[in-house]
C-alpha cells in the first residue's frame, strides 16, 4: 500500500513495545521493530508477519548517537517515510536509596532513557520535518509525576516528559506532534520477573491505583495508539498518565491517612 503508515517501534521486541506493535499492527501500519536484542526483534516480526503484518527488525541500542541516524537513514531508504515513531526502549531499575546507587548503573539508565529519547526523537523529526507532518509517542512514567525511591530512574523518567513538551514545541511549527505516555507498574516480562524474584508485589501495585487493576501492557498500547491517530490531531505536549489512576490516588491516600477519623 502507497499510503501505508510506517511506524517505527524502539523497544519492539517485548513488553510495552511489543504490545504497541501488535496493536498497530491491527490498524494496518507497517512496522519496523528496533531493538538492542536484535533476536527478540526478529522473533516479534515473524509473529507479525505469521499475522499478515508487513514488518521489519533492526538491531538498535538507542544509547548510541550515530547507530540511531544510521537506522533511521535504513528504514527511510529501504523501507519509506517514517509517519509515527515509539519510542519504548528503556531501562528498569531496582528501589535503592541515592548513597547507595551504582555510578554505571546510573550512566547506562541516563544513557538509554534520557539521551536515547533526544537522540530517536530529533533523528525522526529531522525527516519528518521534510514532509511537514508526523507523530512521535515517548514512554514516560508514574515516576515523571512522583518522586519514588528509584533514584536515576525517576530522573530519567522527567528528563522524557519534559524532553517531550520541548520537542512539541520546537516541531510543531513543522507539523510534528510529540506526546508521551505514563505507565504505572505494568505487568511486562521485567516486571513480572522483578515480581518473581521478590523486588515487587504485585498485590501492592494492584491495590496503589484508584482502580485496583493490574495495568497489562495492551493497556499502554491502546493509549499510544490513540495519540499517534488522527483522532488525536489537536493533541501534543501530553504526557498521558496510564496508571489505572495511581497519580490520583497516591497523594488522596496520603492526606486521608493523616486525617484521623476520616470518613467516619
Amino acid at each position: 500500500m502507497a499510503d501505508q503508515r510506517i511506524t517505527v517501534i524502539t523497544g519492539g521486541a517485548s513488553g510495552i513495545g511489543r504490545a504497541t506493535a501488535d496493536r498497530l499492527a491491527r490498524d494496518g501500519d507497517r512496522i519496523v521493530v528496533l531493538d538492542v536484542n536484535a533476536e527478540g526483534a526478529e522473533t516479534a516480526v515473524e509473529a507479525l508477519r505469521a499475522g499478515g503484518t508487513a514488518a521489519d527488525a533492526m538491531a538498535l541500542d538507542v544509547a548510541d548517537d550515530q547507530a540511531v541516524e544510521d537506522v533511521f537513514d535504513r528504514i527511510e531508504s529501504e523501507i519509506g517515510p517514517v509517519h509515527g515513531v515509539v519510542h519504548a526502549a528503556g531501562v528498569l531499575q531496582n528501589a535503592i536509596t541515592a548513597e547507595r546507587m551504582d555510578r554505571a548503573e546510573a550512566d547506562r539508565i541516563m544513557d538509554v532513557n534520557y539521551r536515547g529519547t533526544w537522540s530517536v526523537n530529533v533523528a525522526a523529526a529531522r525527516r519528518m520535518k521534510a514532509r511537514q507532518a508526523g507523530a512521535i509517542v515517548n514512554l514516560a512514567s508514574i515516576n515523571s509525576f512522583a518522586v519514588l525511591p528509584i533514584p536515576s530512574y525517576t530522573v530519567s523518567k522527567v528528563a522524557v516528559k519534559q524532553l517531550t513538551e520541548l520537542f512539541a514545541v520546537e516541531y510543531g511549527i513543522h507539523g510534528i506532534r510529540v506526546n508521551g505516555v505514563a505507565p504505572t507498574y505494568t505487568i511486562t516480562p521485567a516486571i513480572q520477573a522483578r515480581i518473581d524474584s521478590g523486588h515487587r508485589d504485585p498485590e501492592a501495585i494492584r491495590n496503589s491505583g484508584a482502580l485496583k487493576m493490574l495495568v497489562r501492557p495492551h493497556h499502554i498500547a491502546d493509549g499510544i495508539a490513540f495519540l499517534l491517530s488522527d483522532q488525536a490531531a489537536a493533541i501534543t505536549g501530553v504526557t498521558l498518565p496510564i496508571d489505572a489512576g495511581w497519580c490520583a490516588a497516591v497523594s488522596y491516600n496520603s492526606y486521608v491517612a493523616a486525617v484521623e477519623g476520616f470518613g467516619q
